[in-house]
């Protein structure tokens, strides 16, 4: 195994060029060539690769080594199921007090991810953040769809950030966080196109 300070920051900027798009899903990943352009030995890489596959950000066949991962239309709906059942449970559980603040100089995705992990930090519940950060990777480069597939997503996000800063009432948090998940698996084709390289709807 890599040493931490080495195995980090190389898993991070493998996992980092996952989330944003880098490489179209199915790509083959060639260790040897990204060992080179991050500066480092062919083991971090490795080893990145390998936790990356154990969270579903990459796929390992033995012969055929290691491709990004294709995210489907199924797969697509039942990661928004559950990353809308946990954070459900993490509103139900989490005590009336304020929210960790998402910074306002962060992009839309990467505002997304922070708000969610937000609310799920209130439930104080490590499981619930841990699923909930590990969903929101492997949703991270779908977000860079939303306004192209369903349009006016700061005004929804605005809302959904300021019920959950604000500490509104479950109810209404409730129904903001049921239609930003209802929209998305609506469109959940249009998701899975793109992801494709068919940008046809």
């Amino acid at each position: 195994m890599s040493p931490a300070h080495v195995f980090e920051p190389t898993y991070e900027a493998i996992k980092r060029r996952l989330m944003t798009g880098a490489w179209p899903g199915g790509t083959r990943i060639e260790a040897a060539r990204l060992a080179d352009e991050l500066g480092v030995s062919l083991t971090p890489v490795r080893d990145s690769l390998y936790r990356l596959n154990g969270e579903r950000m990459v796929e390992f066949t033995p012969g055929e080594g290691f491709h990004v991962h294709r995210l489907t239309e199924t797969e697509f709906r039942d990661l928004l199921e559950l990353h809308l059942i946990l954070l459900l449970a993490a509103l139900a559980t989490a005590p009336n007090g304020p929210a960790a603040k998402v910074p306002a100089n962060q992009d839309y995705p990467d505002r997304a991810s922070a708000l969610f992990l937000s609310l799920a930090s209130r439930s104080a519940n490590t499981e619930i953040i841990a699923s909930i950060a590990a969903i929101g990777d492997r949703l991270h480069l779908t977000r860079h769809f939303d306004e192209a597939i369903l349009a006016d997503t700061d005004r929804e996000l605005a809302a959904l950030e300021a019920a959950i800063m604000e500490v509104a009432p479950q109810a209404p948090t409730r129904q903001l966080l049921l239609g930003y998940h209802e929209r998305r698996a609506h469109e959940a084709g249009a998701y899975a196109r793109v992801l494709s390289g068919d940008s046809g709807r």
